[in-house]
């Protein structure tokens, strides 16, 4: 994709005006430099990608939207960041727990996967959830559409069925 002469300047002229700005932003919202430095780097290739491009690269509404631009690539990278977090742990948690149980020949399923015993004291409408979120690792989205319910369901069953594991832990 070659850009024109006067974007390639634009784009040079906010790097040269923002780019400490905006890992400021960056560092604030993340507290991670490397993380921060991620977020400047997709700020700037969505600027690219979308051919921004205002008069003035020191005009009042460049700088705006060059913030905003920085401040939501920062929140959706410790967004992802948080979910990942959240089901590495989560699976961590079922992976100890699993590997601390004796397996059960009948807790094999026909995909040939192994359940934790937890899992399988769970109503199927929860079980289906936690299967899909983390054994199979789909994204609440991805797991709303193959179950056929709001992504709000998906997080309100996933939280209720650690609730559910929480509580049966000691039961095994």
């Amino acid at each position: 994709m070659a850009l024109p002469q006067k974007q390639i300047l634009f784009i040079e002229d906010c790097y040269r005006l923002y780019e400490q700005k905006m890992y400021r932003v960056a560092y604030s919202i993340l507290h991670d430099e490397s993380l921060a430095e991620d977020a400047v780097q997709d700020a700037f290739l969505k600027l690219i990608r979308h051919k921004v491009h205002f008069e003035n690269a020191d005009s009042d509404d460049c700088k705006r939207y060059i913030i905003t631009v920085i401040r939501n690539a920062s929140i959706n990278i410790y967004n992802k960041r948080k979910s990942e977090n959240k089901i590495v742990s989560f699976s961590d948690n079922l992976e100890k727990i699993s590997d601390a149980a004796e397996p059960d020949l009948e807790s094999i399923q026909d995909t040939g996967a192994e359940c934790t015993p937890l899992m399988n004291k769970l109503p199927d409408k929860y079980y289906d959830v936690v299967d899909c979120l983390v054994i199979h690792e789909y994204s609440v989205s991805e797991t709303a559409g193959k179950l056929g319910i709001t992504e709000a369901n998906v997080r309100k069953r996933y939280e209720r069925a650690k609730k559910m594991m929480r509580k049966n832990l000691g039961q095994i």
